[in-house]
């Protein structure tokens, strides 16, 4: 099975935007400030 340019692409973008969607959820649902305004998702 060979894995071409296209599809490298299309996961990697798939993969970016689950984290992105995470961390607007996170954000959006957390009363710590370091979450809420400062954006430190390292807890």
């Amino acid at each position: 099975m060979s894995i071409d340019a296209i599809s490298v692409e299309v996961f990697k973008n798939l993969f970016i935007s689950i984290c992105e969607e995470m961390g607007v959820a996170l954000q959006r649902t957390s009363y710590s400030p370091n979450i809420k305004e400062r954006r430190d998702y390292s807890c």
